[in-house]
């Protein structure tokens, strides 16, 4: 073989290595403008979506809002906000399914919008080649329809499995066991009340966007918070004020004694008697005016002196019966009854005489002469004089003529004063007399000195009796008149 031949077979195989090198650098060169083209447009795709749109693996409170404009974010984000589920549930039970949208919410848009702008450049401001998922808290506003919302929260909507019943106020009543006032708590119902229904889910809404805003479902308990309340609590300060009161009462009842004096005669009303009186009714306590009114009747009947026939034992041993009887002692029930009716709530010993109408001058027990009084018998012409149950004097009399209208007045009377001197004088009878003593006692007629009598007793006011006076020897008179004070009481028989 030639020396050309040889090296022609040399140079064929160097030269297609060579075309194939061309090759690759094309098919390089071509690769990389591709990739430069692409790579610049995807720069350039990003930079004007990230413009435009909030940009990509971009989310708000955990809504995709990716390649979103501000104004598509808002619209997806208040349309979600709107969609979420509100459950209400009462005794683990669900009772009622709204949405919000339902009830009346939704977001400010306007509000919500400027927010995803302001959003937008901050993201655009952040940007990296690498970007990670991030989700975004930002301002929003609630807005809500009020009367949607009542109109959806009708208590119609939330049936029970047993009747709604309404809730019972606190009170006072009275406890046996204890013998005092307590206060009944009040009972709660399960009455739904519209106002507080609509201010609880209003709570619960809100509470739980706070915690939550990306939350689906939220969930409304009906309680006690959404039932008609009580009026009155047991804590109510009003209801503690009377509570307070009635057993202040109660105990002053308990504390009261009340004594009646008559004389060294006593009746005492304890407080076994009050609580017999007393009357409970609900939270009130009062005392039975029908039986305070009996007991003082009964006081008053048993003693009672004036206005009554009066037994009367004389000195000579006899029992007569005084009917004019004008002395004595008279208990004034009316009065008496305010009295005990105060006195019943003073809540300490007390003792006193009975209010009077009418008072002798003094008394024990039914016995209101007490050992002091003057004594006349007209059919012996004679006068005892006793004080303290000792016998002063005793002395012969002259009484009034016995006639119908000269003859003296028999019965029970007080000394209604004393003078001295004192003139006796009658339109009637035409007389003025001069005396040193007088003491009248009814009617006109009273006792004086008579020294014009020249003898007392006997028979001689059959003859010269006077007008209806008793006349008295003047020593006799003046003993009498030093002895006795205006009030002393006269038995004339």
């Amino acid at each position: 073989m030639s020396e050309r031949k040889k090296r022609g077979e040399q140079r064929q195989p160097t030269n297609r290595k060579g075309k194939r090198k061309q090759k690759l650098k094309f098919i390089l060169s071509i690769s990389i403008l591709l990739m430069i083209v692409l790579t610049v447009g995807f720069v350039a795709y990003e930079i004007v979506t990230d413009t435009q749109t909030m940009g990509c693996k971009t989310f708000v409170y955990g809504q995709n809002v990716s390649r979103l404009t501000p104004d598509q974010a808002t619209e997806k984000i208040n349309t979600t906000f709107e969609d979420k589920t509100v459950s209400f549930y009462e005794n683990g039970k669900s009772v009622y399914t709204v949405s919000l949208r339902e009830l009346g919410y939704s977001l400010n848009t306007q509000t919500l919008e400027t927010e995803l702008f302001k959003l937008k450049k901050e993201i655009w401001k952040k940007r990296t080649i690498f970007e990670s998922k991030e989700d975004w808290k930002i301002p929003y506003e609630v807005v809500r329809d009020d009367n949607r919302l009542s109109e959806t929260l009708s208590v119609e909507h939330f049936t029970a499995d047993t009747e709604r019943i309404s809730s019972e106020d606190a009170y006072i009543k009275y406890d046996d066991a204890s013998k005092k006032f307590i206060i009944v708590d009040a009972v709660q119902g399960n009455q739904i009340d519209p106002n507080r229904l609509l201010q609880y889910t209003s709570d619960c809404i809100r509470k739980n966007l706070e915690e939550d805003f990306s939350r689906k479902v939220i969930p409304v308990e009906i309680n006690e918070n959404t039932y008609s309340q009580a009026a009155v609590t047991a804590s109510s300060e009003e209801l503690l004020s009377r509570l307070s009161e009635l057993n202040t009462n109660i105990e002053k009842y308990n504390n009261t004694s009340i004594t009646y004096l008559f004389g060294d005669v006593t009746e005492t009303i304890d407080s076994a008697t009050i609580n017999s009186w007393m009357v409970i009714s609900g939270d009130k306590v009062e005392i039975d005016s029908d039986k305070v009114r009996a007991y003082i009747e009964g006081l008053a009947s048993k003693y009672n002196t004036i206005y009554v026939p009066r037994s009367f034992y004389t000195s000579n041993g006899q029992t007569v019966t005084i009917s004019n009887n004008e002395y004595g002692f008279r208990i004034d029930q009316d009065a008496e009854f305010e009295q005990l009716c105060a006195d019943l709530q003073s809540g300490t010993t007390i003792q006193r005489s009975p209010v009077y109408e009418k008072e002798g001058l003094s008394r024990n027990g039914t016995d209101d002469l007490n050992g002091s009084y003057i004594e006349v018998s007209l059919e012996q012409q004679h006068l005892w004089l006793y004080k303290n149950g000792v016998l002063v004097t005793d002395t012969d009399i002259i009484s009034g003529l016995p006639t119908e209208d000269r003859a003296t007045y028999t019965g029970a009377y007080a000394i209604a004063y004393k003078a001295s001197p004192f003139t006796l004088s009658s339109d009637i009878y035409g007389y003025e007399v001069p005396v040193t003593y007088w003491m009248p006692f009814v009617y006109g007629q009273g006792l004086h000195d008579a020294d014009w009598q020249p003898e007392f007793g006997g028979d001689v006011y059959k003859t010269n009796g006077s007008h209806g006076c008793i006349n008295l020897p003047p020593d006799q008179a003046e003993v009498i008149y030093n002895a006795i004070d205006g009030g002393y009481p006269i038995i004339l028989y």
